[in-house]
């Protein structure tokens, strides 16, 4: 049987406008470049212009760009690159942009729960100017810098009102300690509280999530005292992690808006209002054992950077 040949026959009008369009795209630098990079000659132009122009239209998207917030591409860091191995190849690849954000995040892979926004994966206690900020503030920060340098048997219990950056600063901590290697969690209370409840008939999933709260070499514990209060929250789930934590001297870190006598009050009632006072001391005392107090003030940074 003889083989099928595919081939597509162009009119005279539409040879024209490819001649034309080749014509145009030998006299396009970046063509230029690709040619004497690859020792072709233009002769690969003038069979497959359409390809050729494909990648020079989709790099014009990249042009004058400062960074993924800018990105103009239907994918954001994408770009579509035009490659020679024997025939030419268009295929998707990161962008400069996209590949230094990657390797900025590359430690986020030490993280065994990561709750964190993506915006606070790669920041670090370094990008904060401490002579452009609050004398209280910079006290906090340059106290957070010491133990990030010299780690303290106890963590720190970051409270304040909302805005003032506490989860930023727990979030440099987190990010320091996983571009070390270290096994971190950074676990958002409230969000863990919804997701373990959905874990129930998951028995695996439900004690690997547990494993991993209480093994972690480095946790946060962001915006506790923000979650609903649950007897089976408050004494199965959170006393287990905190106690085991205590005892095996875990690195343990809390961001919050409560201190520790308005946490107490908090766990104090459980979900039927009915008081409990023991119980909310026995969690309290684990939290105390694991950190201390630190209050961050000054301004709401919700619509900045930090």
């Amino acid at each position: 049987m003889e083989a099928v040949k595919w081939s597509v026959e162009l009119n005279e009008q539409q040879l024209k406008e490819k001649q034309e369009l080749a014509a145009k795209l030998k006299l396009h630098p970046l063509v230029q470049k690709f040619l004497q990079q690859n020792q072709l000659d233009s002769s690969w132009v003038d069979r497959y212009p359409y390809r050729f122009h494909q990648w020079i239209e989709q790099l014009s998207l990249c042009q004058n760009c400062t960074g993924l917030t800018q990105c103009r591409q239907k994918q954001t860091g994408q770009v579509l690159d035009l490659t020679y191995s024997g025939f030419l190849t268009l295929q998707v690849r990161p962008c400069r942009y996209a590949k230094e954000r990657q390797q900025a995040e590359k430690h986020v892979q030490a993280y065994r729960i990561n709750d964190l926004p993506q915006r606070l994966w790669s920041v670090s206690i370094t990008d904060i100017n401490i002579d452009q900020e609050e004398p209280a503030y910079a006290l906090a920060v340059a106290k957070i810098s010491q133990a990030l340098l010299a780690p303290q048997e106890k963590g720190f219990y970051l409270f304040g009102a909302p805005g003032v950056g506490k989860t930023y600063l727990a979030a440099c901590a987190c990010n320091s300690f996983a571009r070390q290697g270290k096994r971190v969690v950074f676990v958002h209370v409230p969000t863990m509280a919804s997701r373990i409840k959905g874990l129930l008939d998951d028995r695996d999933s439900f004690e690997d999530e547990l494993y991993e709260m209480k093994r972690a070499d480095f946790a946060v514990f962001d915006d506790i005292g923000a979650e609903s209060v649950t007897s089976w929250l408050r004494d199965e789930v959170l006393l287990p992690i905190f106690n085991e934590r205590m005892d095996a001297q875990k690195l343990t870190w809390f961001t919050s808006n409560e201190n520790f006598d308005s946490l107490e009050n908090h766990y104090m009632y459980n979900q039927k209002s009915e008081k409990e006072e023991l119980k909310a001391v026995r969690i309290m005392e684990r939290i105390k054992a694991l950190s201390k107090e630190m209050k961050i003030t000054g301004k709401n940074r919700r619509n900045t950077s930090i």
